[in-house]
């Protein structure tokens, strides 16, 4: 039976707001097939445009695998998995002495339609971003270079459509103040 999608509860991983949404729809995969995809590490760099290379970390017993991407304008991002739950949704942390977003949380889900047919969704939260150059371009930026970043993923997991939302609203972001 397709696993349909629920309102999933983000508040005990991040109190930030939506600020993007971007949407697959796909054909011809299975869930785990696009799960797979997007859960492995290593392929960012084929999709997603600003990044150059990704570090993986040695494995600790008993811990989840953990990362780093390098990206350009962000330098080192360290990627951490909050919530885990295949072929369904996982919930990831970034962060990076020069990535300016200081609450970047995101959701990646994957919901079956059935007959190799589904919606893959990523959803960005996040509320705090350092310097007024940064709270003036990211809002304007981040979704251009998402929205472009899913066009590149689509064919690996048999896109057939891309839509993507921009929730940002520049006059309530705060500057990053610890």
């Amino acid at each position: 039976m397709p696993h349909q999608s629920s309102e999933f509860d983000m508040t005990p991983f991040t109190q930030a707001p939506l600020r993007m949404e971007g949407i697959i729809e796909y054909e011809g995969k299975t869930p785990w097939q696009v799960f797979e995809t997007l859960g492995d590490p290593e392929q960012i760099p084929h999709w997603y445009l600003l990044a150059r290379e990704v570090n993986m970390h040695p494995r600790k017993a008993g811990e989840e695998q953990t990362f780093n991407v390098v990206f350009t304008f962000f330098g080192d991002v360290y990627e951490e998995v909050l919530h885990w739950d295949p072929p369904h949704r996982y919930v990831y942390l970034a962060q990076g002495d020069d990535f300016p977003i200081r609450d970047y949380v995101s959701q990646i889900e994957v919901v079956d339609h059935g007959n190799q047919r589904g919606t893959m969704s990523w959803r960005v939260y996040c509320n705090q971003i350092d310097g007024e150059h940064f709270q003036k371009i990211l809002p304007v930026m981040l979704p251009a270079i998402n929205e472009a970043s899913l066009q590149r993923l689509a064919p690996l997991i048999g896109g057939t459509s891309v839509r993507c939302r921009n929730f940002f609203d520049t006059t309530i972001l705060t500057p990053g103040i610890k």
